[in-house]
């Protein structure tokens, strides 16, 4: 179609295709940069989540040792504990899948 206007405008037909290629231009640049910064939050958001997770493990992970160490409870009885609400969701597999119908919390 470009070739037309190109044959029948002569320069003016030349420029208006260059404006059109400018045009088509400008808005991949344009989505490409949304894109970026899409990209950019996301990854921020991540590596947000990822120091909070590794709060939380510390955290975790320093609250059973002291409860063991004072003798609150065994390490056997921590890891039967574990693995039964390990099961809850259905499978042993060291994850609790989350069930946004129920409770965050439960309490038997």
């Amino acid at each position: 179609m470009g070739w037309m206007r190109t044959i029948l405008l002569g320069d003016i037909g030349n420029r208006l295709d260059i404006d059109d290629a400018e045009k088509s231009i400008s808005q991949v640049a344009s989505k490409q940069r949304r894109t970026e910064s899409q990209l950019r939050a996301k990854n921020v958001r991540i590596d947000r989540l990822t120091a909070e997770l590794s709060q939380q493990k510390l955290a975790i992970q320093a609250l059973t040792r002291f409860l063991v160490s004072k003798e609150m409870i065994s390490e056997d009885e921590l890891n039967a504990f574990i693995e039964k609400v390990d099961a809850e969701d259905g499978v042993i597999d060291g994850k609790m899948t989350l069930d946004p119908n129920k409770p965050r919390l439960i309490f038997d």
